[in-house]
């Protein structure tokens, strides 16, 4: 199984109220579980986004 077939497994399975939510800009959010290892993800398909948790960065409220 892919990393995206992966990540689309997680993304259905953790609600908005488990999921990391780790801000990465006003658009996207990590849709992972809380607590997971490796990258934080968002998106499906060819508008996927990944990136490494940065402990300093500015949060980002959704508008």
């Amino acid at each position: 199984m892919s990393s995206d077939n992966r990540l689309d497994l997680e993304f259905a399975y953790t609600t908005y109220q488990d999921s990391c939510r780790d801000l990465y800009s006003p658009h996207y959010y990590c849709r992972r579980p809380l607590g997971h290892e490796g990258v934080h993800a968002a998106g499906f398909g060819a508008s996927r986004v990944r990136w490494e948790h940065q402990p300093d960065h500015a949060p980002h409220l959704l508008s």
